[in-house]
């Protein structure tokens, strides 16, 4: 499930530094639970933010490999959209 702006900004560090283009962390943070930011633009998260927060945005699909060499199908580890957690933009 996806994270919620308050569940990002709790791993954030909280500076209000303005660095990221941002006014306030938990702006940026609720711009992050959207996806109109990515986390690369805060300089000063943590490394355990990091790893957290790339761990939650993962696909929730796990790669499974069928066969080898030529014949091989690789299945999973897409982004699938569900009505509750994405919303398509045209």
């Amino acid at each position: 499930m996806a994270l919620t702006g308050l569940d990002i900004f709790k791993l954030l560090p909280k500076t209000n530094c303005k660095k990221c283009g941002m006014p306030t962390c938990l702006a940026f943070a609720m711009a992050l639970a959207q996806k109109r930011a990515k986390l690369d633009d805060c300089p000063d998260v943590s490394d355990e933010a990091k790893e957290k927060l790339a761990a939650a945005a993962a696909p929730p699909m796990r790669k499974v490999v069928f066969g080898s060499g030529d014949s091989q199908v690789q299945v999973g580890q897409e982004t699938v959209l569900f009505r509750h957690e994405e919303k398509f933009h045209s």
